[in-house]
Order: C-alpha cells, then structure tokens, then sequence
C-alpha cells in the first residue's frame, strides 16, 4: 500500500472563551482550511463549579455551513430557532445543517449548572458548497448508544462511526455532502490502517496522547496536514490516544466568512447579515 506524505504537523493555538480554554488547531496562521472543514475548537477539558453560569454560547446564527458537537464528557443542550431541542450527553454528537440560516444556543443541562461537573467538548465548522448554502436547516443529534463502534487491532482500537461506511458499519449521521467522520481510541501499541481517496482531504487531530501517521509523529491537540498523493493512512499509538478522524470532498470553490457566516462572496456575506437583522433565521429567546 502506498501512504499519505503529512506535508505539516499544525499546533493549537489556546484561547479563552469567558471561563473555557479552547484549543483551536485550524484556522491558525499557518492553515486556513482543510477543505471542507474550516474550523476545529477543542474545548476542555474543564471542571465546572456548582451553580455555574453554564455555557457561553447563547443565541447566535450561522448560514453557510454544518456545525459538529462531539461530546466527551458532560452534556450540551442544543436550542434552535426551527424548534429541534435536545440534550446530548458523552459519546454522543449534535450536527447542526445551518445552511440558509438558523440561530441556535448550547447550553449545559439545568443539573450540571447547579452541580457543577467535568466538560470537553469539540466543535467541527464544515463548509457547504455554493449549491447547498441556502437549502433547509436542519439538525440531528446522537447519543452514545446509537453510534456503531468497530473494534480492531485485538482490542487495541475503537471506532466509533459517526457518518460514512466504516468496516461496512454505517455511521447514524445522514451527511448531505458525504462526510465520513468518526473518533478512534487507541491503547499503547495499538495500530490502525485504513484508506481514503486520495481525492478526498482529511481532518486528522489527535486531541490526547502520542501517535505516528505514516511516519510522523503528532502529540496532544495536533493536527495533520496530507498532500493527496495516495490512498493509504496508517497510525501507530505510542501512548493512549483519541483522535478526531474525517474525511470529505473538496469544493474548490472561493470561501468568505464573517463571525458566524461562511459564504462564497462579500455580497452574500453583507445579504446575511440583513436576513438575521431582520429575524430571516428565525428568533430563539431562551427559556
């Protein structure tokens, strides 16, 4: 089999967002895109204190793209302007299609405010292309016990099939751009080998531990970074580790963002940010 080259190894650069640390390995400086994803946020991990103000991520709108809440421990409310409600707790995920536009909020559970609790959570912006943009939002959320695991390498590695085929598993997430998404846990030792198209880019970020992919070493909250010159992704895990690994077809085409809007063009940008003024995505007033 021939491997992937990592062309890059990205580090997160830290952030704080109110009382969370956030790590953010893509936009940074040096990467600004692995089309289509366009935004990794690695919050946590965090210990809330009782009778805590919660989440600070209140009502906001988006158009243009899919938010991924993968959650690793705690829970998150997800609100919406459409009416979807739910709360998802560890080892589940929230995959939010903003598409035309939508405003939503997460939220810890009334219990984890007044108990307080741990929270590590990572968010995943995924781009739409320029003819999916404006159709219906939508929102589908997951918990643990609905998505498939694969359990290799004697034990050693678990996937745990968000989207996509893996291992002919079908992930429970329908992505409307074919998105192939799962996390994987690894013991020391452990080994693990697949392949992607080489078409296709992939989003590899290894949120703990110690792995080498395809002869490149990467540590906590780093990111890979692959030339599409073969089919072929083998890691080995030095330490125990978890990894966010996806993949997905790139649009090519020319992206504009502005906070929480990704477009194609500044005009579309500028149209965006009427339609919310004007209550076009919906109003969410929190209970």
């Amino acid at each position: 089999m021939n491997y992937r080259t990592v062309k890059s190894v990205i580090n997160s650069e830290m952030h704080r967002v109110a009382n969370l640390t956030m790590y953010q390995p893509l936009p940074t400086h040096d990467l600004q895109q692995i089309d289509p994803f366009i935004l990794l946020h690695h919050h946590g991990p965090h210990r809330f204190e009782p009778y805590n103000k919660g989440l600070p991520f209140g009502p906001h709108p988006h158009r243009g793209f899919e938010t991924v809440t993968l959650i690793f421990e705690g829970n998150v409310v997800h609100h919406d302007s459409q009416g979807f409600k739910s709360t998802i707790r560890e080892g589940g995920v929230q995959w939010m299609t903003a598409a035309r536009g939508i405003v939503h909020s997460e939220q810890l559970d009334k219990e984890m405010q007044e108990h307080g609790g741990p929270l590590e959570i990572i968010q995943l912006w995924i781009n739409l292309p320029s003819k999916l943009k404006m159709s219906r939002p939508n929102y589908q959320g997951f918990q643990k016990e609905s998505i498939p695991v694969k359990t290799l390498d004697n034990g050693n590695v678990a996937v745990n099939i968000i989207s996509g085929i893996f291992g002919g598993s079908n992930g429970p997430v329908q992505s409307i751009t074919g998105i192939q998404l799962s996390t994987i846990s690894m013991k020391a030792g452990g080994q693990f080998e697949t392949e992607v198209d080489p078409g296709r880019n992939i989003l590899l970020y290894v949120m703990d531990g110690e792995v080498t992919v395809n002869g490149t070493k990467l540590t906590s909250r780093t990111l890979a970074e692959f030339e599409n010159d073969a089919a072929g992704i083998r890691i080995e895990a030095g330490k125990d580790s978890r990894i966010v690994f996806g993949n997905g077809e790139p649009y090519n085409e020319p992206i504009v963002t502005h906070g929480p809007f990704v477009m194609n063009t500044t005009t579309e940008i500028m149209q965006a940010m009427r339609d919310y003024q004007m209550g076009k995505m919906g109003i969410l007033i929190e209970e």
